[in-house]
């Protein structure tokens, strides 16, 4: 089966099921782990589904993806090592839920530095390392994004002020950063008012993509770093973008 028929067949088998396993891909069209692989990447692109570990979920089933399952890709990793650069001995920073600033800490040398979190995945990485002083705020937990969230997060953040945040995006456009839920925007809105320099890491799937929740506009970003440089459409940004192409 050519691969436009076998897209449009999964097109209608996704109005009807919200998530299919990759074996399940596999087993019904005969094709191979990688085969199935790229078709999903195909209808990730369409806006048609959300790719997961071993699968994927139809778009508006669950836009909030369980964060143990959300796909590893290695543009998020060089992004995370780029955003190590920013960070210097004794800075006082935040670092948001998202899971491209959570790999920040893998690659985050040995130095004194202090790091307000909202994170789980954060505190587990960075419970171990004796030179880092470690914040964790209050609030709600999303078991979802393994993160604490609303107005109990916002309201401890606001108690500090640091020289920078580091923050994700669930979609960027021309008219700023979006985030799918209320909770997590008023979190990221007092990350923003609580730091000195706002810096956004965003891979280029997130570009163009703009939801319900309004976080803050483009001009208030300080440094936006991206591994694809954006479309015609951003040429009026005057901030600076780190690009790693």
């Amino acid at each position: 089966m050519a691969q436009h028929e076998r897209l449009q067949q999964m097109r209608e088998w996704i109005k009807t099921t919200p998530e299919i396993s990759l074996d399940q891909l596999m087993e019904e069209y005969r094709i191979s782990r990688d085969t199935a692989r790229r078709d999903l990447i195909q209808l990730e692109q369409e806006g048609k589904i959300i790719r997961v570990k071993n699968g994927l979920i139809r778009v508006g089933t669950n836009t909030t993806v369980q964060y143990d399952r959300r796909t590893e890709q290695p543009e998020k990793d060089r992004i995370a090592q780029r955003a190590i650069t920013y960070i210097t001995p004794h800075q006082k920073i935040i670092l948001d839920a998202a899971t491209t600033v959570a790999r920040m800490t893998v690659h985050l040398p040995v130095q004194p530095v202090q790091v307000i979190t909202n994170s789980l995945a954060v505190v587990e990485q960075l419970e171990s390392r004796p030179e880092i002083e470690l914040y964790v705020t209050g609030g709600k937990l999303d078991r979802h994004a393994r993160s604490l969230v609303g107005i109990k997060t916002a309201d401890d953040i606001l108690n500090y002020q640091v020289d920078r945040v580091f923050l994700g995006a669930c979609g960027l456009t021309e008219q700023g950063v979006f985030a799918e839920n209320l909770e997590e925007a008023i979190v990221k809105k007092a990350m923003i008012r609580s730091s000195a320099e706002i810096i956004v890491l965003a891979d280029h799937t997130k570009f163009e993509k703009r939801f319900l929740h309004k976080v803050c506009d483009l001009d208030q970003i300080d440094v936006l770093i991206t591994d694809e440089r954006p479309t015609g459409q951003w040429h009026g940004c005057k901030k600076p973008i780190s690009c790693l192409k």
